[in-house]
């Protein structure tokens, strides 16, 4: 059985047993051994056959024997060959079984040694077909694992191809994207390149334009200066003749009262020389001189001089209408009129009437009472305004001065030069007005009544550049008191203003905190307009304070008092007069008393 299962397993393979390998190779051996054995007996016979005959030959020789004798040796001879022959066939026979057995004992031993090397091969075969198993269950583990690490290479492999081409396809995709982006870079920058080009012909257009529309407003502006040259130049000659004809009426007023006082004086002498005659014959005593009347002049009469026109149409209108008249509403409404008409506005006439309704209601009031009331209401609205111009700690102190035209700014700024340059100030004066023919001529006759170096421009300058310059030579020379005049300009003239914020803008750039005293001057004559440019420049200019000139020339005075009511803007002086003094410090009680009336009253 188990050389059956050993052939089997052998000749499965292919292969031979050494059992059957050895008894085949003994097969041959004892065949081989056959055939030389029979070989080798003939061989002998033959040889012992040829040495028979030879030493036959050699003894009849040596005897010479005859025929038959040689015939019978012969015969004797082939039968010792015979048996000789035998004995050697009977020899090999006898080596033969003896090989024989020895062939057989060794098959025997071989057969045994097979027993055993089959039984090895069979252990063997066991072992190697375990190991075989095994190596088979190895290998087909291996072979599956081989199979699973294939299959991963190969879904890695297609994993990674896959990849690859979607690389690729990306990679392909981004450079036909980053073909298209360079491609709709390059359109938009000839597009961007269009439209700048574009855009710089639209601006050379829109340069040539503006520079066209420029040079339209500077022709435009040069004629409109012009013409307000003219004008003004025409105002003046024509103020100049009011005034001349003014002063000449004056002149003659004053040479009729003079002939008057004259003539009044030498009836009163006369009516005294007779009066004392009449006493003298009567023998009474001499009576003493009457005194002199107060001069005219001093603070008070000065300034109810130059209200005279705005106190007296009010003061006779309210005396007029409160000669011993019952306060009821038909007489509050007439007194509101009255108040409204003379320029004070609506808030200050309700507020005087509300005073007198209070106290005087439904009885008898005098002209005076109704002045008083009056009086208290004005000082109260302007007491807290009543405010002189102090100078702080920055040096030089930059004064800009703003108006319309015609207010009296650079008359203003001449008079106040004066009042500085007495207090031993350093002052530099710029003549900012660079448009108005006069203006530098006529600040330079007030510099130099002041004592005080006027800083000026070519005609139709840069007022800016003017002013920049200014304020660095006034650093440069320790000036204390830096007075910029500016052109004037009306309220509702946007271009003009916008200029004036330039004239800030640039004054700020060289101090943050000027200009310190930015200050509003205002015609009285112009009465309720006045409010209008007070609120115009406190918006641009950002006006700290107000001086109102030419309250000696109009009746419009109240105006004062209503735009104090409305704005609250501190008042530092007021223009009663021409002449270099003629500029007052602003004081509300005598404000009060001398528009009111009430001071012209006390006086009477």
């Amino acid at each position: 059985m188990a050389e059956k299962k050993k052939k089997g397993f052998l000749s499965k393979l292919g292969f031979k047993s050494k059992a059957d390998k050895l008894a085949e190779e003994a097969a041959a051996k004892a065949a081989a051994q056959q055939r030389v054995d029979e070989k080798m007996a003939e061989r002998m016979a033959a040889i012992n056959a040829a040495a028979l005959a030879s030493a036959r030959k050699q003894d009849e020789a040596a005897q010479g024997l005859s025929a038959e004798e040689t015939a019978a040796r012969e015969l004797e001879e082939k039968r010792l060959a015979e048996i000789q022959a035998a004995r050697d066939v009977a020899r090999a026979k006898q080596l033969a079984e003896e090989r024989a057995r020895k062939e057989q004992d060794a098959a025997e031993e071989a057969a045994r040694l097979e027993a055993e090397a089959a039984k090895r091969a069979e252990e063997e075969a066991a072992r190697e077909a375990e190991a075989e198993r095994l190596a088979a269950e190895a290998e087909a583990k291996r072979a599956a694992e081989e199979k699973a690490r294939l299959e991963t290479e190969a879904a890695e492999a297609a994993r990674i191809k896959a990849e690859e081409e979607a690389a690729l396809a990306k990679a392909k995709s981004e450079a036909e994207a980053e073909a298209l982006k360079a491609k709709q870079a390059a359109e938009a920058k000839a597009r961007e390149a269009a439209k700048l080009a574009a855009e710089e012909k639209r601006k050379a257009e829109e340069a040539a334009r503006l520079e066209s529309e420029r040079l339209e407003r500077e022709r435009l502006e040069a004629e409109r200066l012009e013409a307000e040259r003219l004008a003004a130049e025409k105002a003046e000659a024509a103020r100049l003749k009011r005034e001349a004809e003014e002063a000449g009426r004056r002149a003659k007023i004053a040479e009729e009262k003079a002939a008057r006082d004259i003539a009044e004086r030498e009836a009163a002498e006369q009516a005294e020389k007779e009066r004392a005659a009449k006493r003298a014959e009567a023998g009474l005593p001499e009576l003493a001189p009457e005194p002199e009347p107060l001069a005219e002049g001093g603070f008070m009469g000065r300034i109810s001089a130059g209200l005279r026109k705005s106190t007296s149409r009010m003061s006779d209108q309210v005396g007029a209408a409160f000669t011993k008249r019952k306060l009821d509403e038909a007489a509050i409404e007439d007194l509101e009129d009255i108040l409204v008409m003379s320029d004070l506005g609506y808030g200050v006439a309700s507020k005087v009437t509300n005073r007198l309704r209070e106290d005087k209601f439904d009885k008898q009031v005098t002209d005076l009472e109704v002045k008083i009331a009056l009086a208290d209401v004005i000082s109260d609205i302007l007491t807290p305004l009543e405010r002189p111009i102090v100078f702080g700690m920055a040096k030089p102190q930059i004064m800009l001065f703003v108006g319309v035209n015609g207010s009296g700014k650079t008359t203003t700024l001449g008079k106040i030069a004066n009042r500085y340059t007495d207090q031993g100030k350093k002052v530099l004066i710029a003549a900012g007005d660079t448009f108005r023919a006069a203006a530098v001529e006529q600040l330079t006759v007030w510099g130099d009544r002041a004592g005080a170096p006027v800083m000026s421009a070519e005609k139709n300058a840069d007022a800016a550049g003017l002013v920049f310059d200014a304020i660095k030579r006034a650093r440069d020379e320790d000036v204390d008191i830096l007075m910029i005049d500016t052109a004037g300009r009306l309220q509702n003239r946007t271009e003009l203003m916008e200029e004036l914020s330039k004239i800030i803008r640039v004054i700020r750039k060289q101090d943050a905190t000027a200009p310190h005293h930015s200050i509003l001057v205002l015609d009285a004559t112009v009465g309720q307009n006045a409010l209008m440019q007070t609120e115009a420049f406190r918006d641009t200019a950002d006006v700290t304070g107000l001086i109102m000139t030419k309250l000696d020339g109009t009746a419009k005075g109240g105006v004062l008092v209503a735009l104090s009511d409305k704005y609250g803007l501190p008042i530092h002086h007021i223009g009663i007069g021409e002449g270099i003094n003629d500029l007052e410090n602003f004081s509300a009680p005598v404000f009060a008393a001398a528009l009111s009336g009430v001071a012209d009253a006390l006086e009477g």
